[in-house]
């Protein structure tokens, strides 16, 4: 309703501000999703086509505030539940991490505690649902696609800090087939250390500072 009548709570963000992603390595450090995964606001058809037509999924970026938050929502997505808590790192060998720039000041739909609560919308069934609810939010993030407002992606606190008792961090899915969505339009953070794959230097840093903190062991599976 809030969607298509032109009332979602926004909010932008500057240019220049830095995001960080994790993402397979079949994929560029900026080249947008086009539509694979399950994850909670994406992916999802445009609203007119109403069919899954290849070509017509809308392709996405999913950007964190932290390294640890974009790495909770990907590579260790669901660690809280995992038993034993214990990652392969092979399974991380495929693993990429970059730190991107916004390249415009980019508006989004704001799903954050105090937006939600001003609202009286219940943060557990949008922003923190659990996994089997993803095709719920992902219609969620499909009116908000195709609001009038035309907004560049959503924003909200990740659940998977809240879970793991980590500090609070902000995560986005960026809609990339806005202007802005361009690959040459992104651009790294001007430093040595803004992209690399998850195995070694400043990403393999961030990955055994987590797994410290989570209690949880890495282990070399090489034949």
């Amino acid at each position: 309703m809030l969607a298509r009548e032109g009332r979602l709570p926004v909010t932008t963000l500057p240019v220049g501000s830095s995001w960080h992603r994790v993402y397979h390595a079949r994929f560029g450090c900026a080249e947008p999703n086009p539509g694979y995964g399950d994850s909670r606001f994406a992916p999802f058809d445009a609203a007119h086509t109403g069919q899954r037509i290849p070509g017509q999924r809308v392709p996405t970026l999913y950007l964190a505030a932290t390294p640890e938050a974009a790495l909770l929502e990907t590579a260790l997505h669901g660690v809280s539940e995992w038993e034993p808590r214990e990652v392969a790192e092979l399974s991380l060998l495929s693993l990429h991490h970059a730190q991107l720039r916004l390249p415009e000041g980019l508006v989004f739909a704001d799903l954050r505690d105090p937006q939600l609560d001003a609202l009286t919308l219940d943060r557990s069934s949008i922003a923190s649902s659990s996994a089997e609810h993803y095709p719920c939010t992902r219609s969620v993030a499909k009116a908000i696609h195709a609001a009038p407002q035309a907004v560049d992606g959503t924003l909200w606190r990740s659940r998977q800090t809240e879970l793991n008792d980590r500090p609070p961090a902000e995560v986005m899915v960026v809609f990339a087939d806005r202007p802005h969505g361009r690959r040459e339009a992104w651009a790294l953070a001007p430093h040595t250390h803004s992209s690399g794959t998850l195995l070694e230097g400043a990403g393999r840093l961030w990955l055994d500072e987590l797994a410290d903190a989570l209690d949880i062991t890495l282990f070399s599976d090489d034949v």
